[in-house]
């Protein structure tokens, strides 16, 4: 075969020639005048570099098409079906929802609910007969899929995506799975050893302890800032998994959701014969978990923690600000409040940590979503020396909204990312699913999807400083650093009202962190 050589430009004195792959760019020869052929190729190649003509400016943005969906509740066991129609493909994610998750568990339990949406695919009944775990994973691999288990703080979801045709067995799968759960003590035994050693990491981690650190103390007293520990993993006993179970686990909890390749009488024949004959229990229904409202939040601890963790690399920081539920009239407008300050590349936080100052890879933010109340959480990770300085900028351009707000251009693209992230989730019917579910666990309206799009739209920057001004005040901040923390100070004074706790002897299971 034979090597092609291609020749390349080299400037050398001002004058432009042609080397050769021989020659390279290591081994300039001999000054010379440029000949006319160099000229001839000046030429050529400055009429190559023109300018391209003007592109043209963009067109208005089409209006996103929210895919039909229709919800029923069915017969007298309670049962919703929820069918999300998208023909043309012979493909549709198949979902059993159940409202339960680790909002439920009891006091000092917590991680039951995790426990037990991992031990539903460890076995379970199917036709009257135990099948382990790994029968099972063969069962869904061989009608071209695999079940996923999601939990959500109100949600445990199991979903599988099949051809079309496989529709009835995947349900019937999973309705297995659900309703008739082996909960053997020998899987929930290694089940439970294997989330303690997983926490046991976490605590090492300095971004991962932050968090937990955080959404402990910035819920207060609350159940609601009740994290998952060691120490309450290993307290839950199979009786506390199984009462979970038959608690919460019942047919007027449940949604069943189909999206893809069916509508909605192909639903109702799937559905039929699979989960019509499970029956109430003569118990009344459960209360739910009472949550909290956003304005009721009372942290018990300072508004800054400094958290020694002497082996850390980086050091964490983390900026925890109130946010709204979703059923509040300013949750649109506070939803793009955050995504200006800490979602994407372009956002606010980012902007100034990162690219302005170089002081961190990036800021990311995120929600903390209920529907009575949220939190809104940014974090960084940054060098020791400059942990104070990120924690300063990050809570200067959070109280900073109100004193500069947004600009319409500015919103007009945060409003854009945001729409179009929710139109890349609605376009595979996984992800369809996934919005349908935590939008049911919210107990939101049937046509509050395909309204949110124009929500957004229809906020104005007024709205978002007007949400900036009543949240995000300096007292309601708290703030959350975790590292080495001599060498976060370095020899400067701690500042005031701030509270150091060492990370080795920290009690998550308080909301003071210690015993």
């Amino acid at each position: 075969m034979k090597r092609r050589s291609f020749g390349h430009w080299l400037v050398r004195g001002g004058a432009l020639t042609l080397g050769s792959a021989a020659g390279g760019c290591g081994a300039p020869g001999p000054r010379s005048a440029p000949s006319a052929a160099a000229g001839q190729a000046v030429t050529r190649v400055s009429e190559r570099s023109a300018p391209p003509p003007a592109l043209p400016e963009p067109g208005p943005a089409l209006p996103l098409q929210v895919p039909a969906r229709s919800e029923e509740v069915r017969g007298d066991n309670g049962l919703t079906l929820i069918v999300s129609p998208r023909p043309g493909l012979p493909l549709a994610s198949v979902a059993l929802l159940v409202r339960c998750g680790p909002a439920f568990d009891l006091p000092g339990r917590r991680g039951c609910a995790e426990l037990l949406a991992q031990l539903l695919t460890r076995g379970a009944l199917r036709r009257g007969r135990a099948v382990d775990g790994v029968a099972l994973s063969r069962q869904a691999e061989a009608l071209g899929g695999t079940v996923t288990v999601r939990v959500e703080e109100r949600l445990i979801a199991l979903e599988m995506t099949v051809l079309t045709p496989r529709i009835p067995a995947a349900l019937a799968l999973l309705a297995d799975l659900l309703r008739h759960p082996l909960l053997a003590a020998a899987d929930l035994q290694s089940v439970r050893a294997q989330m303690r050693d997983a926490l046991a990491l976490r605590r090492q981690d300095p971004a991962v302890l932050a968090a937990l650190v955080a959404h402990r103390t910035a819920w207060g007293r609350d159940a609601q800032g009740e994290v998952t520990t060691a120490e309450s993993v290993m307290a839950v006993r199979r009786d506390d998994v199984v009462a979970l179970h038959r608690r919460w686990v019942r047919p007027d909890r449940v949604a069943v959701v189909l999206a893809g390749d069916i509508d909605l009488a192909g639903a109702r024949a799937v559905v039929g014969p699979v989960l019509d004959d499970w029956r109430l229990t003569t118990e009344p229904p459960p209360a739910e978990p009472r949550e909290a409202p956003s304005d009721a939040l009372a942290p018990v601890l300072a508004p800054t923690l400094l958290v020694h963790l002497p082996a850390a690399a980086q050091t964490s920081v983390l900026l925890c600000a109130p946010f709204v539920g979703t059923d509040a009239p300013d949750h649109a407008a506070g939803t793009l409040a955050v995504a200006v300050m800490g979602a994407g590349y372009s956002a606010r936080l980012n902007q100034e940590v990162r690219i302005r100052r170089g002081l961190s890879y990036g800021v990311s933010g995120r929600m903390e979503q209920q529907r009575l109340t949220g939190l809104f959480v940014a974090a960084a990770q940054t060098d020791h020396a400059h942990a104070a300085e990120v924690a300063a900028l990050m809570q200067s351009q959070l109280l900073g909204l109100v004193q500069q707000p947004v600009t319409p251009a500015e919103l007009a693209a945060r409003r854009a990312a945001l729409v179009g992230e929710f139109a890349r989730q609605l376009d595979t019917t996984s992800g369809m699913v996934a919005r349908i579910g935590g939008d049911w666990a919210m107990g939101g309206a049937p046509g509050h999807l395909a309204r949110w799009p124009q929500r957004l739209e229809a906020v104005t920057p007024g709205q978002v400083r007007a949400f900036a001004q009543r949240h995000w005040t300096p007292e309601r901040l708290r703030t959350v650093i975790v590292g080495p923390i001599d060498r976060v100070l370095a020899g400067s004074a701690q500042p005031p009202g701030a509270v150091r706790l060492e990370g080795s002897s920290l009690v998550l299971d308080s909301p003071t962190l210690r015993r």
